[in-house]
C-alpha cells in the first residue's frame, strides 16, 4: 500500500508592478488609456483622475523642490536627462542660463543632416500630449543658423512635469553639434530674450506651481573620477553642497543672468596681484560653457602672466619644462558694443562656487562649494 506523505514546502512570491507603475515607466498614463480605449473608458470611475476635487475644486499642485543629476562629457559637456510627450522620449540636454529658448532634434531632419541622425529626434506624431503650434524657428548663431519649428508638449524632469511647454523642433542642426554629447537645450536665461517671445521652461514650472521657490541652483563638482558633474536643485538652494552663506549680486539687465564685476585679479604671489576689469565690467554666469570667457585684450595679458600659449578659437596652452600640461580655462572674445567689455563664468567659476539663480528677486547668489 502506498500512503501519501505531506511535508512543508515554501513558495516564493513576488511583487508585480502596478498598472501605474508600468505605464510610467513608459511615459503614459491611466487618464491615456481611458482616453484613446473608449471601451475602457466605463471604468475610469475606479481611478481617481478627476483634476477636482469632491466639491468641484481645482486641486493643488503640491510645491516641491527636486534635483537633476548632471553629467559631463571630456570635462567640455555637462547635461542631464528629460523626457518629453507621452509616451516618453528621451533626450539629453544643457541647461543654459545664456539662452532663453529649449529646442531638440527633429524627427524631421533631412538624412543628410549628419548632426541630426546622430542624436536622439523627437516625434510629435508617438506623442499623444503633443499640441501643434508650426511657427517657424530661425536662430542665427554667427557661425550657422539654427532653423526648425515650435511645437508644444509635456517635458518631464526628475519628478516634475512641465506641461503645455513650447519648444523649437529643429530640422538642420550645425555641424558643430556632431561633437556634442547632448541632443538640444533647455534654455534657463530670462523670457524677455527668448526667441518668437515663447516662455521659458522655468517660468513655467513657476507658474504651473511646481517648485517652492522661484529658485534654481547649480552645484559641478571637480571629480575627475566619475561623469557625474553635479546637479541642477530646482526650486531653491541645496545647502549640503555650498559652505556658509550665499552673497548676493542683483542682475543689472534681463536677458542674461547678467550683474556688475568690480574686478578681476591675478595672483602672482603672496604680495603681489594683478588686477583686469579695473573700473568694473559687466558679467554673466553661462552654464553651457566650461571656461571663463573676457574681451581679447584682456584675457590676452592675462593667459600671458599664466605663461599660457595662444592656440585656435581664442585657447591657450599652459606648458611647463617642455610639456603641455593643460588648456587654459581662460578664453579670448571679441565681442561688438554692448558687450565688448562682458565676462560669461563657466563651469570653471561655478566648480569654485555655488551659484544661486533667484528669478523672484532678480539676484544672484555665490557660496563657496564643498568638493
Amino acid at each position: 500500500m502506498i500512503v501519501p506523505t505531506f511535508s512543508d514546502r515554501s513558495i516564493p512570491l513576488f511583487r508585480a508592478k502596478s498598472a501605474r507603475q508600468a505605464m510610467a515607466e513608459v511615459g503614459t498614463s491611466i487618464e491615456d488609456v481611458f482616453r484613446v480605449d473608449k471601451p475602457l473608458s466605463k471604468y475610469s470611475y475606479l481611478y481617481d483622475i478627476s483634476d477636482t476635487d469632491e466639491s468641484g475644486k481645482p486641486k493643488p499642485t503640491p510645491k516641491k523642490n527636486d534635483s537633476v543629476a548632471l553629467f559631463k562629457y571630456l570635462d567640455s559637456e555637462f547635461y542631464g536627462k528629460i523626457s518629453i510627450g507621452r509616451p516618453a522620449q528621451t533626450f539629453s540636454v544643457v541647461f543654459d542660463t545664456a539662452w532663453s529658448n529649449s529646442w531638440v532634434p527633429s524627427s524631421q531632419c533631412s538624412f543628410l543632416n549628419i548632426p541630426c541622425m546622430l542624436h536622439n529626434k523627437y516625434n510629435h506624431k508617438k506623442s499623444l500630449s503633443y499640441q501643434e503650434n508650426g511657427t517657424a524657428f530661425v536662430v542665427n548663431l554667427g557661425w550657422s543658423n539654427l532653423t526648425g519649428f515650435l511645437s508644444t508638449d509635456d517635458i518631464n524632469l526628475a519628478h516634475l512635469k512641465i506641461k503645455n511647454q513650447t519648444f523649437a523642433e529643429i530640422v538642420s542642426v550645425p555641424l558643430l553639434y556632431l561633437f556634442s554629447k547632448a541632443d538640444g537645450v533647455l534654455g534657463m536665461a530670462y523670457s524677455s530674450f527668448s526667441v518668437d517671445g515663447v516662455l521659458p521652461f522655468f517660468y513655467n514650472l513657476v507658474k504651473q506651481n511646481l517648485v517652492a521657490q522661484p529658485i534654481f541652483s547649480f552645484y559641478i563638482n571637480n571629480d575627475r573620477t566619475t561623469d557625474r558633474a553635479g546637479n541642477l536643485f530646482l526650486g531653491g538652494a541645496d545647502p549640503k553642497h555650498y559652505n556658509g552663506s550665499m552673497t548676493f549680486v542683483p542682475v543689472t539687465e534681463k536677458a542674461y543672468w547678467q550683474f556688475k564685476m568690480s574686478g578681476v585679479f591675478i595672483e602672482v604671489n603672496v604680495n603681489t596681484s594683478v588686477p583686469f576689469c579695473v573700473n568694473g565690467c559687466d558679467a554673466i554666469i553661462d552654464t553651457s560653457t566650461t571656461v571663463i570667457s573676457g574681451p581679447a585684450k584682456e584675457v590676452d595679458r592675462l593667459n600671458t602672466i599664466l605663461v599660457a600659449v595662444p592656440l585656435a578659437l581664442g585657447r591657450y596652452k599652459i606648458s611647463w619644462g617642455g610639456f603641455e600640461l593643460c588648456l587654459s580655462a581662460f578664453v579670448a572674445t571679441d565681442l561688438a558694443a554692448p558687450y565688448d567689455n562682458l565676462w560669461a563664468l563657466g563651469a570653471a567659476f561655478i566648480g569654485q562656487y555655488y551659484t544661486e539663480f533667484d528669478l523672484g528677486k532678480n539676484r544672484i547668489g555665490f557660496a563657496e562649494s564643498y568638493q
